[in-house]
Parts: structure tokens; sequence; C-alpha cells
């Protein structure tokens, strides 16, 4: 890990460590009535003590990892959600990408895909994880193998590598229009993981303006 992604982790755990330590519960707090999307980016909602806004792929980016993680570490006691796709669709690489594909295929299918081996340099793939928004999976599969790749030849162990690469890649982007089911959705999910603060990378994904602040602004 470089210098500056660590003094990120530092950054967020302190900035985490300053939120937990204020008596207030955002998931209790926030208004599932009272929450909307800004620039198609952060999901904001007015509590108590001001402001929570949250970004929402790193938002999403938490919850895909966690559940990754959990399905991985516990393949006999959790189960992958799958959603099968109406047309399969065949995937072709390069022969050095599909022999490194093979390395990942396992650990894919544990999280939700469903590839199975066709031909020399080919799979088909007939279901995904239910988290994963429909569309492009040809391309996003490539860059969870790109990332994965690189993560492992930085001795990460695979599971990790999956989990980490898998939550980049599948998850809501900036730009993604959300409608309010969605939105409430990402808000109770992300408020179930372990470290709702803090995306896979270390980022702070909830951020919090004192109403002290903004009446600063006036």
């Amino acid at each position: 890990m470089t210098e500056n992604f660590l003094d990120a982790v530092d950054r967020a755990k302190q900035y985490v460590s300053e939120l937990a330590s204020q008596k207030n519960n955002y998931s209790d707090n926030i208004d599932i009535n009272k929450i909307w999307q800004l620039n198609n980016t952060y999901i904001v909602s007015p509590v108590e003590s001001g402001i929570v806004i949250i970004d929402q792929k790193l938002a999403h980016q938490r919850i895909l990892y966690e559940r990754a993680v959990s399905l991985l570490q516990n393949p006999s006691t959790s189960f992958p959600l799958s959603q099968t796709l109406l047309f399969p669709v065949e995937l072709k690489f390069s022969s050095e990408d599909y022999y490194n594909l093979l390395d990942a295929l396992p650990f894919l299918n544990r999280i939700g895909f469903d590839l199975i081996k066709n031909e020399t340099d080919s799979v088909v793939l007939e279901s995904i994880p239910t988290d994963m928004l429909r569309g492009n999976e040809a391309e996003i599969i490539s860059k969870i193998l790109k990332k994965f790749m690189s993560l492992i030849k930085n001795n990460m162990s695979k599971e990790k590598a999956i989990a980490l690469s898998f939550s980049s890649q599948a998850c809501i982007k900036h730009g993604d229009s959300l409608d309010d089911n969605e939105m409430v959705e990402i808000v109770n999910r992300l408020f179930g993981t372990k470290d709702p603060f803090i995306c896979p990378q270390g980022r702070s994904s909830i951020i919090q303006i004192p109403i002290n602040e903004i009446k600063e602004k006036f």
C-alpha cells in the first residue's frame, strides 16, 4: 500500500471516530420521507444535528464489498443471490486474460456469477449477482479481472482482491439517477454494514454538516 493510501485510511478512521463520539444514530435519525439525490451523486437527508450527505458510489461499494467478503469467507453458510440473464452472454478473452480468468473463476462464481467454461478462450455468462445492474456485463467482468490481477500482484489475497475488484466495478456510479426506493435501500443497507462510514478503499462515504456550520454561512 502506498503512503498516500495509508494517510487516507488514517484520516477516514479519525473522522469516523469523531462521528462515533457523537450521540447521533444516523440510521434512526434519517427520515426516509426527507431524502433526495444531489447531482445524481449524493444522497442527502436532514437530521436533528444538521445534514448528512452520503456518496452513493462509495456507499454501494461498501455494501457490495462486505457481502462479497461474507460469501468468500463463509461459502458453506452464505448463499449468493443471482439473477439469471434472459440471454446468456459468451465472453471471449485473449489467451493471457483467459488464463487469469480461470484463476478468478471459482471466486467470481462464489459471489453470484455463473460463468461456465466454454471453448478455448471463452466462457458463457448465465447469471450475475443481484446487486449488480444489468447491462455491460462483459465490460464489467473485464474490468474486474484487470483490477484483480493488479491487486494480487501486490500480494493481496485472492478473496480480498475479488471483493475489492467486484465492489469497485459493479457498484452504482456517480451520475446514476436513483429513485426514492433505491436511495432508501442504499441507506438502510449501508447502515447494516460493519463499517458504513468508510468505503473499502478507506475514503469517507458519509459526511455531516452541523447546523452551526450552516448558520455561519449566512
